[in-house]
């Protein structure tokens, strides 16, 4: 009788057991760690920086000394330019130009055997590169261009006139100072040519204004 007491009673503590069992509060569930997205060593970001550049305008008036056969065709004389500029700056040391002028030699005197006058002019468009070597109000710099000269040359030999258009290479060297915001002073020494056996160099000294 004891034992079969003890087996009466095991229904009632398993259905006691089911019943906490239920109202016993229930852990929340663990959430799964979201993996964040791992950089790897070699990315970057890439950032943009809009510089700035400020552009001037400009206009000179120069003198133009001719070399070589240009000088010894027109009899040393001394030739007159005009010209318009764009200047970019591209940073503390350096800055670019656009460059386009109009010079002319007046005609010399006879020269040679037969007695022939020349008179020459010429258009110049130049790409140029400035390199500044100092930093101020009044700041000195080098000029380097590359650009194309369109000649125009006109020759008279015992009463008869013969004109030669042409367009040739021309390449820019020289040094320039700026005299604050407005004024500038250059002296350039331009390589270029009319012909194969032709050598139209010239020395350049200009006298600008910005706007």
């Amino acid at each position: 009788m004891p034992l079969a007491r003890s087996l009466y009673l095991v229904p009632l503590a398993c259905a006691g057991l089911a019943l906490a069992a239920q109202e016993a509060p229930s852990k929340p569930e663990a959430k799964a760690p979201v993996a964040e997205p791992q950089r790897e060593e070699g990315d970057c970001h890439v950032r943009f920086r809009f510089r700035h550049h400020h552009s001037v305008f400009g206009a000179y008036v120069q003198a133009d000394v001719p070399l070589r056969d240009l000088k010894e065709n027109l009899d040393r004389r001394t030739g007159l330019g005009l010209g318009v500029q764009w200047t970019r700056d591209q940073g503390d040391w350096n800055a670019s130009r656009t460059r386009l002028e109009w010079n002319t030699f007046p005609e010399g005197g006879a020269v040679g055997a037969s007695g022939t006058r020349t008179y020459a002019k010429n258009v110049i468009l130049s790409f140029d590169h400035l390199f500044k070597l100092n930093q101020g109000a009044t700041q000195a710099y080098l000029v380097a261009g590359l650009g194309g000269a369109r000649w125009d040359l006109e020759q008279t030999t015992a009463g008869q006139r013969s004109s030669l258009w042409t367009t040739k290479l021309a390449l820019t060297g020289g040094v320039g100072v700026q005299l604050g915001e407005r004024v500038n002073l250059e002296a350039r020494y331009v390589v270029s040519s009319v012909g194969s056996t032709f050598d139209a160099n010239a020395l350049q000294a200009s006298l600008g204004w910005r706007f």
